[in-house]
């Protein structure tokens, strides 16, 4: 008596186009002769007898809709059409989708990386000539490229310095979930997915930030700078699931190597400032922070009375980082101010001459904060930034290493959306404006 073929439940935000596009991806995957998908085809739509080279779409949505536990595709569409205001068909003009925060592009990866990445290749590794980019996802300064190739999926991870490359992985089949297959010491972790993985989270088994969302695309699934992988492990959860599963350190891959191959000039006798700023950046918990030795020192203040904060630079990344009464020093916070794809970006403004954004300090209340304005120098001809604001006295920066910052409580009042109330001015040594910034636009 035959059985019924397994089926998983719908990811919690599941949509048709999501759904559309793993059908095309089965598709192409049955045209490669793809083992795994050959066996999902197989498992859920037996009856099929189309040729490999001419496997259509119609069939690859079938055998998706089945693989969810629904008869046929328009079922499956009638089901999503259905369900009230399902997230995964809203508009996401107010809200950002994990794809806008790792800034990920499909099927693309820059010249310049794949040349990096192809010189850093050794013999252990497939021709890079056969190297076909499937995705490039970013986070804080550091880049991570997955590339399909004829031995499997191979992982690159380039920062400014280094390059951190895999060995290649193959797909795991229906039923398996993830694979970790990548793991680096910027923690940049990845790997492979089941066909039915449409959504994935890793976890430290223990932490006080848990959640880490990652791009699933064509097989893979891919965190950028997410956490160290130490010994206890690392959880995984699939398409929603609220129970996880702990992936032991001894299952995992070794740590992977990186070259140098962008050395930079070391730093001679250098200050007191700088080695305590690369002490507290190599130190950092989650997310390591990238090529700490790079970074160099910028503004500092006294926020409150029993708060202190320190900037530092390391080309358009800014990091802040607070000290004061608590029990233990703040990790320090990365912005990244190179451009933002997608509908949602970080609040930001960025000229030619300077560029901002918003910190939150003196959390009383553990909810709420104080707001204060820090941002990037680019020309070394500015000697002042203000905020000037409509009927009170401007707020003057302090400028040091590239980077300014802004502070005052009454800033915090300001309103945040509509009009225009505050304008960042930006003056050279003689006193000439080189450039106006509005705090925020125009609705």
């Amino acid at each position: 008596m035959p059985t019924t073929p397994q089926t998983v439940p719908l990811p919690e935000r599941a949509s048709l186009e999501q759904l559309k596009k793993r059908a095309k991806d089965l598709q192409r995957a049955v045209r490669s002769q793809q083992p795994t998908a050959l066996a999902l085809v197989a498992r859920h739509a037996p009856e099929s007898r189309d040729p490999l080279v001419e496997f259509n779409l119609d069939t690859a949505q079938l055998v998706i809709a089945r693989l969810h536990g629904f008869p046929s595709w328009p079922r499956l569409r009638q089901h999503l059409a259905a369900r009230p205001g399902s997230p995964g068909d809203r508009p996401r003009s107010a809200t950002r989708r994990v794809e806008d925060f790792y800034r990920l592009r499909t099927g693309w990866a820059s010249a310049a990386d794949v040349r990096r990445c192809a010189a850093a290749a050794t013999r252990a590794h497939p021709d890079p000539a056969d190297w076909q980019p499937l995705l490039t996802a970013r986070r804080n300064g550091i880049r991570v490229i997955a590339f399909g190739s004829p031995d499997g999926v191979v992982f690159a991870e380039l920062t400014p310095k280094r390059v951190t490359l895999s060995q290649p992985a193959v797909g795991v089949s229906a039923g398996v979930g993830a694979l970790v297959t990548f793991h680096t010491e910027c923690g940049t972790i990845a790997g492979v997915v089941a066909p039915e993985v449409g959504s994935l989270v890793v976890e430290r088994p223990a932490d006080r930030r848990p959640l880490g969302w990652t791009v699933v695309a064509d097989g893979v699934f891919v965190a950028p700078n997410a956490f160290l992988v130490d010994s206890t492990g690392l959880v995984l959860r699939t398409n929603g699931s609220p129970k996880g599963e702990l992936v032991p350190v001894v299952a995992l891959p070794a740590r992977a190597s990186a070259v140098v191959d962008r050395p930079a000039p070391a730093v001679e006798d250098p200050a007191p400032a700088t080695e305590e700023l690369t002490a507290v950046l190599a130190a950092a918990d989650a997310p390591p922070i990238v090529d700490p030795e790079q970074w160099r020192p910028g503004a500092q203040a006294d926020l409150t009375p029993h708060e202190r904060v320190r900037l530092g630079r390391y080309g358009k990344l800014l990091v802040w980082h607070t000290t004061g009464d608590r029990a233990s020093t703040e990790d320090p916070f990365v912005f990244d101010f190179t451009p933002q794809e997608g509908p949602v970006r970080d609040f930001t403004v960025v000229g030619k001459n300077i560029a901002a954004t918003r910190m939150y300090y003196d959390f009383a209340d553990g909810a709420s904060g104080t707001i204060a304005v820090v941002g990037l120098v680019e020309d070394a001809h500015i000697a002042s930034v203000v905020l000037r604001r409509d009927g009170m006295p401007d707020l003057a920066a302090r400028i040091a290493g590239g980077t300014f910052l802004i502070a005052g409580p009454d800033l915090t009042d300001l309103p945040q959306r509509g009009l225009v109330t505050a304008v960042l001015v930006a003056r050279d040594h003689s006193g000439n404006v080189r450039e106006e910034l509005p705090y925020q636009q125009q609705d």
